[in-house]
C-alpha cells in the first residue's frame, strides 16, 4: 500500500502552472514588449518557489526568448520545475521539463515535456504541421510508438495565450475564456480556460511588499473514458506590467495548499523542506474489517461540503444508491480463476453482484490493447517477461492468475522510494510497491491478447503510519475476461479481490493525456468520508 498514485498526480502541478501562467499572462513585462516584434534573445527570465503546505518543497525557472528555427523566428517558451515530498522516512525527488515552440504571430509548432517519476525519465516530442499533431515517448532510448492527432482548431500554447491576455489587459471585473491547448491533459482537444480578474491588492513576497491584480483561472478538463468535466481553480497575482508573481491552487487528492511565489535565484534553489503526505490521504473508518474472509461489504461514501462523488461500477462493485452527493456502494469478491456467469445464468456465491456482460466492441477494446509509455509491452524485455510468465498457458482466466501471480513474486524489492515507473523500468528494476506491480501486470496482460486497465483506488488496511482502521491510497489491475472487467490484485497476489477494494477510477494508462486522472473520482479524495 502506498501513495505512489498520490505522487503521480503532483504530476498535474507543472501542468495546471503551465494553464494558469498561460491564461494569467506570461512573466515578460508587457510594456517592454512588442507582440508583433518581439526582441531577440531571452526576454523572460524569471526564478519562483514551489510552496507544499506552507513548506518549500521544490523550484520553477521559466524562460521565453525568441530564437531560430529552420529557417525562421519563433518564440521559444521552457519551464522547468522539481518537487521534494515526504513519505513516512523516504524522500522522493519529481522532475518536470516543458518546452514549446511557437510562431511570432503565436501558432504551435512543436512542445518537448521531459518527465521523471522514477529513476528513468521519459520524453514526449510533439510536431505539429499541416493541422496534424504527432506525438511519440521515448524511455531507456525505445520509442513507444507515434500517435497523429488532429490538432484542435484555435490551439494556442504559452506566447499565444500571453499575446491574448497583453490585448486584453487587467481591469478588474473582466471575464472571458481562452481555448489552451495543453498535450499533457489531453492531445486531441483544448482546455476551456475561464479567467476572472478579481480586484488589485498588496502580497507579500518574503518581506517585499508587491501591489498585483488577484485573478482567477478555472480549466474545465473533460474526461475521455467515463466521461464527466473537473474544475480546476488556480488564483494568480500580477503585477501591472504582467509579470506572474505568485499562484495558488490545491492539490489533488490531498488537498494540501500550494503557491508559487517569485524570488531571486538564490531562494528558489535554496535547500528544501519536503511536505510529509501520507496522512492527508487517510479515510478512517469506526469499525475494523476482515479483508481475508470478508465476501460483501456495503459502503457509503459522502462529498465533504457538497462536492460530488464520481465512482465508476466495476464488476465486483455496483451501485445501491446514488442521491444528495451520497453513494452507497456494494463491492462483492470476485475471481479471475473461472468463467463470470453470463446473462440468466445463476450466479455462485462468489458473483452475488454479477450484471448482464458488457457490451463492448472490438473498436472500444483497442485503446485497452495498446501499448503506450506507461505500458510498453513491445520493449523486449517486457515481452520476454510475458512469455516466461505465460508458460505456453491460452487459457484467457488461467493465464490471467499466471500473470498475477508472477507479477507478485518478480517485484522483489517493496519500497517507497520510487515515485511512479513504467512497466519497462519495473521489468528492470523489479522494485515498486502497488503502482509497480499494477503497470507490469497491465503490461503483460496487454502483451498476450488481453485487454487491460489500471484502477485507481483505496483499500483497507488494519493500521498505516501510527492509523488505525484505515484506507489507504492503491492501485490495481483490471483484465477484460468473460464480458466483463475481473479485477486482479498483483501487489497482494490476489486474483480473488478481496471486497475491502474500492475503485474511484479507472485508465486505458495510454499516451492520450491526463484527461481520465483529472475528472476520476480519485483525485476527490481528499473530499470524501466514507461509512461501512
Amino acid at each position: 500500500m502506498t501513495y505512489r498514485r498520490v505522487l503521480r498526480t503532483l504530476w498535474l502541478v507543472p501542468v495546471l502552472v503551465g494553464l494558469a501562467r498561460a491564461a494569467g499572462t506570461s512573466t515578460a513585462p508587457a510594456g517592454a514588449i512588442d507582440l508583433d516584434n518581439p526582441p531577440r534573445g531571452v526576454f523572460s527570465d524569471e526564478w519562483y518557489v514551489l510552496m507544499l503546505n506552507d513548506s518549500k518543497s521544490g523550484h520553477m525557472h521559466t524562460t521565453m526568448e525568441r530564437t531560430r528555427r529552420s529557417g525562421r523566428d519563433v518564440i521559444r517558451t521552457k519551464m522547468v520545475m522539481t518537487i521534494e515530498v515526504a513519505r513516512a522516512n523516504t524522500q522522493i525527488a519529481l522532475s518536470f521539463d516543458q518546452t514549446a515552440e511557437e510562431t511570432l504571430d503565436g501558432r504551435p509548432l512543436s512542445f518537448r515535456s521531459r518527465m521523471q517519476l522514477g529513476k528513468i525519465p521519459s520524453i514526449t516530442t510533439g510536431i505539429i504541421d499541416n493541422g496534424k499533431v504527432a506525438i511519440s515517448t521515448t524511455q531507456f532510448g525505445l520509442n513507444t510508438g507515434t500517435d497523429t492527432y488532429d490538432l484542435p482548431e484555435g490551439a494556442i500554447m504559452s506566447w499565444g495565450t500571453y499575446r491574448e491576455q497583453i490585448k486584453r489587459g487587467l481591469k478588474p471585473g473582466l471575464e472571458y475564456e481562452l481555448s489552451v491547448y495543453e498535450p499533457t491533459i489531453s492531445p486531441d482537444q483544448l482546455t476551456r480556460t475561464t479567467v476572472s480578474v478579481l480586484d488589485q491588492e498588496t502580497i507579500d513576497l518574503f518581506g517585499r511588499k508587491v501591489t498585483a491584480y488577484r485573478t482567477r483561472q478555472t480549466a474545465h478538463i473533460k474526461g475521455k473514458l467515463l466521461g464527466g468535466e473537473t474544475a480546476v481553480d488556480t488564483v494568480t497575482w500580477m503585477t501591472d506590467a504582467g509579470t506572474v508573481v505568485k499562484m495558488r491552487m490545491s492539490v489533488p487528492p490531498i488537498e494540501l495548499p500550494f503557491e508559487v511565489i517569485a524570488c531571486p535565484k538564490a531562494v528558489a534553489l535554496s535547500r528544501n523542506e519536503p511536505t510529509e503526505l501520507m496522512v492527508s490521504t487517510l479515510l478512517r473508518v469506526d469499525r475494523a474489517l476482515d479483508n481475508e474472509r470478508a465476501r460483501t461489504i456495503t459502503y457509503r461514501l459522502l462529498g465533504k461540503g457538497g462536492a460530488d462523488v464520481n465512482v465508476p461500477e466495476t464488476g465486483m462493485q455496483r451501485f445501491v444508491e446514488r442521491r444528495d452527493g451520497t453513494v452507497t456502494l456494494q463491492v462483492t469478491r470476485r475471481s479471475a480463476r473461472a468463467p463470470h456467469p453470463k446473462a440468466g445464468q445463476a450466479p455462485g456465491p462468489a458473483a452475488a453482484t454479477s450484471r448482464p456482460a458488457v457490451k463492448m466492441t472490438r473498436q472500444d477494446l483497442a485503446p485497452f490493447l495498446q501499448s503506450s509509455a506507461d505500458l510498453n509491452f513491445k520493449d523486449p524485455v517486457v515481452a520476454d517477461l510475458a512469455r516466461k510468465a505465460a508458460g505456453g498457458e491460452k487459457d484467457p482466466n488461467k493465464l490471467a492468475e499466471r500473470l498475477c501471480r508472477f507479477v507478485h513474486d518478480y517485484v522483489q524489492t517493496k519500497n517507497l522510494s520510487i515515485g511512479f515507473a513504467t512497466a519497462s523500468e519495473v521489468a528492470r528494476s523489479r522494485e515498486g510497491d502497488c503502482t509497480e506491480h499494477g503497470v507490469l501486470l497491465a503490461a503483460l496482460g496487454r502483451a498476450v491478447g488481453i485487454p487491460t486497465r489500471i484502477v485507481t483506488g483505496i483499500v483497507y488496511t488494519d493500521e498505516f503510519t501510527d492509523q488505525e482502521r484505515v484506507f489507504v491510497g492503491h492501485l490495481w489491475t483490471q483484465f477484460w475476461l468473460d464480458g466483463e472487467w475481473v479485477d486482479l490484485d498483483a501487489a497482494f497476489g490476489q486474483v480473488d479481490v478481496d471486497p475491502t477494494h474500492i475503485a474511484l477510477g479507472v485508465s486505458t494508462a495510454g499516451d492520450g493525456g491526463l484527461a481520465d486522472l483529472v475528472t476520476s473520482g480519485w483525485l476527490g479524495l481528499g473530499k470524501l468520508s466514507l461509512k461501512v
